[in-house]
């Protein structure tokens, strides 16, 4: 379906174009990535062992709209000495399922990510991407998955970032601040990126409207809690937004011309 509307999209009317336009399928990396430097020894300064290797749940919307997100990820990782795999047979974390009442679909969305990700004892850590997904994949691997951004914070001694004099803007979703819990660890990695001049975005609720399918279902009212996040962001005159939610990015995408992307991209792009 996404392909379809990757191809349509531009003669559809405005309100037959709830979304952006999905990158190019050919943008989309290998399943797996090799390191780009030889693994680092176990272990960190604070203790923390480091893996050879990890898994990386890619989720369904996401598969179409994330590959620049996966090879940055991969890039990070790969300067860790990383190995990302991702799972052919993996599927939807089920979250919207169990948000809609639907939690046999929800489950069984459950049971076949636990037999894609493994559940051997020495089977390698999951890494989430969007935070709107995580608690859903932490229920289904417990104590298995981590948040992509979780993971990097605890490892980013071991990363070195150039300085990139701009300024950007930076949306916590509501996921990431009051499920996941990873917004300290996104806020300590961008420090790390000199010269970098962070503004949140906090205007209104601090919310985007996106809230799962909600900005589909309810546009005028999804659109009302977008309106001060994007005033606040054209005020501020930054050059790009970021955010860790997939349906965050997709709304406020859709209401300006200002790029809008993971924080993997960036710190992938300062990585040296």
């Amino acid at each position: 379906m996404l392909g379809a509307y990757r191809v349509t999209a531009r003669v559809l009317p405005s309100r037959l174009r709830p979304l952006p336009l999905p990158p190019r399928p050919t943008s989309i990396p290998a399943p797996d990535a090799t390191p780009t430097r030889e693994p680092a020894a176990a272990g960190t300064a604070a203790g923390l062992d480091l893996p050879t290797r990890v898994q990386l749940f890619t989720g369904c919307v996401a598969t179409a709209y994330e590959p620049p997100v996966r090879a940055a990820l991969a890039r990070l990782l790969g300067a860790l000495g990383i190995e990302v795999h991702v799972p052919p047979v993996q599927g939807c974390c089920g979250a919207l399922h169990a948000h809609a009442g639907n939690l046999e679909g929800a489950e069984a969305l459950a049971t076949r990510n636990r037999r894609a990700f493994g559940g051997e004892a020495d089977a390698p850590p999951v890494l989430t991407l969007a935070s709107g997904c995580h608690e859903s994949v932490a229920g289904a691997l417990p104590g298995r998955a981590i948040d992509a951004l979780e993971f990097l914070d605890r490892h980013a001694d071991r990363l070195s970032f150039a300085a990139r004099p701009e300024r950007i803007a930076l949306h916590l979703p509501c996921t990431q601040r009051n499920v996941v819990g990873s917004a300290p660890a996104l806020r300590r990695l961008l420090t790390r990126v000199p010269e970098l001049e962070v503004v949140e975005l906090d205007a209104g609720h601090g919310c985007c409207g996106a809230a799962g399918t909600n900005m589909l279902l309810d546009p005028e009212r999804a659109a009302a809690f977008r309106e001060p996040l994007l005033d606040q962001l054209h005020a501020c005159g930054a050059t790009r937004v970021l955010g860790a939610n997939i349906g965050c990015r997709l709304h406020l995408a859709n209401g300006t011309r200002v790029p809008v992307q993971h924080p993997l991209e960036l710190l992938a792009e300062a990585l040296r």
